[in-house]
């Protein structure tokens, strides 16, 4: 990749950022014959815009890596591979760089039809593309593959690296990063599934040829873009609600395409209609829908929903598992009324 392309693209994702429109409690886990198990929580009292760290899902190969549980006074990340100017950070260094903060949804790939294996928070961080600049990644690297201190790797298009919201994270809704989630610091790539977003880093080098990932060693996507996906939070499965009017409500979310509109049917998708969107708090967030509906027969209801990108592009309606490139498929629920 030439100097002059790489800023191309660079100026390429500031303008579409411009033009976009800025439109968890009992724990379980998701058992995949594939290896995939994210831990989540389901709340009690209705998804809030900012999911707390405690309640936000949980994903790795095999925990916190024993080299970071004392401290990161040893902790370097090194920036290399076909780069002018190779980088050795400390912690130190890192936060000496100017810091940003975005809110992004972050989706498990492994996350089923309707499932929690998702949230969204205020990160704040380094631009990665700044560190690629300042590191010379230019010439012919088209890719980065990144490490993380577990032994995880991802390779990703050194394109998706200049978004103006790809990170290296190190605070988490305004805290430091819990080991979890990837202390002392994280990629942050929106669009893409947490496939691709490895913590613990280490190491990120630049190449002109790609390198299979961890996951996709495994079967799972290469690409690990997000699905257009959507979810009923309220009413709840087998739920008994009063006649009269209620407000039903959930999400939807579609990584960096944002979310064009929101549709719910109650005839088995012969027919639908549209809910109201709430603002979404970020072009990279998850948006909330509600739609007011009075019911004033008692009996069982069905109800589906399903979104659509701001390319139009409609969420699947054939129920697919997560296995190999994340789900598709309406979340449906029923419930009785009263």
């Amino acid at each position: 990749m030439t100097r002059a392309r790489f800023l191309r693209l660079l100026a390429g994702w500031a303008l579409f950022f411009l033009a976009l429109p800025l439109r968890a409690f009992g724990e379980t886990r998701l058992r995949r014959a594939s290896g995939m198990a994210p831990r989540f929580t389901v709340p009690e009292n209705g998804t809030p815009p900012i999911t707390p760290v405690r309640d936000f899902y949980v994903e790795d190969i095999s925990g916190v890596p024993d080299t970071l549980k004392h401290g990161a006074a040893d902790w370097t990340l090194n920036i290399g591979g076909q780069v002018s100017h190779p980088l050795a950070l400390s912690l130190s260094d890192l936060q000496q760089r100017k810091q940003v903060t975005r809110v992004i949804t972050l989706s498990c790939i492994g996350n089923p039809v309707g499932g929690h294996a998702l949230g969204t928070a205020r990160w704040r961080g380094v631009l990665l593309s700044s560190l690629l600049e300042e590191a010379g990644a230019a010439g012919t690297a088209e890719w980065l593959t990144v490490h993380g201190a577990d032994g995880y790797h991802e390779t990703l298009p050194i394109s998706e690296a200049l978004q103006p919201a790809a990170l290296l994270a190190t605070h988490m809704n305004g805290k430091i990063l819990t080991p979890d989630h990837g202390w002392p610091v994280r990629l942050l790539i929106p669009g893409l599934y947490g496939i691709k977003q490895v913590k613990w880093i280490t190491r990120i080098e630049a190449a002109d040829r790609w390198r299979a990932g961890y996951w996709h060693e495994k079967g799972w996507s290469r690409e690990g873009r997000v699905q257009v996906f959507s979810r009923i939070d309220f009413p709840k499965t087998d739920e008994w609600l009063q006649r009269g009017e209620r407000e039903i409500r959930g999400i939807a979310f579609a990584g960096d395409r944002g979310i064009d509109r929101v549709e719910v049917s109650w005839d088995g998708g012969r027919t639908w209609e549209l809910a109201e969107l709430e603002e979404a708090l970020s072009p990279w967030s998850w948006v909330f829908w509600k739609k007011r509906v009075t019911f004033n027969r008692s009996g069982h209801y069905n109800l589906m929903v399903r979104a659509a990108d701001q390319y139009s592009r409609v969420q699947g309606g054939n129920r697919r598992d997560p296995f190999p490139a994340g789900t598709t498929g309406y979340h449906r629920v029923g419930f009785r009324v009263y």
